[in-house]
């Protein structure tokens, strides 16, 4: 009965992926960009908190760059933008 009960779920899983795998994201109509460089971590964080505040992109990270200088790292404001 349980090697049953497994095919039938694994039959019913593999029937609806097609359908979840192509299904449209809830956000198609965000753009990933790189919206500021070379910013120190703390503006980073502050500009990434306050473009989703004020409704200019979803969601947001702050991503470590190649310093020139390695004692003051920089980063990458990258966001989803509508």
């Amino acid at each position: 009965m349980r090697h049953r009960l497994a095919a039938l779920s694994l039959l019913a899983a593999t029937a609806f992926a097609p359908a979840v795998a192509s299904a449209t994201p809830a956000h198609a109509d965000l753009t990933l960009q790189k919206v500021y460089s070379s910013l120190p971590y703390d503006i980073c964080i502050s500009f990434g908190q306050s473009g989703q505040q004020n409704g200019r992109w979803g969601t947001w990270w702050c991503s470590a760059t190649q310093p020139q200088n390695p004692q003051y790292p920089t980063y990458d404001l990258w966001a989803y933008v509508y």
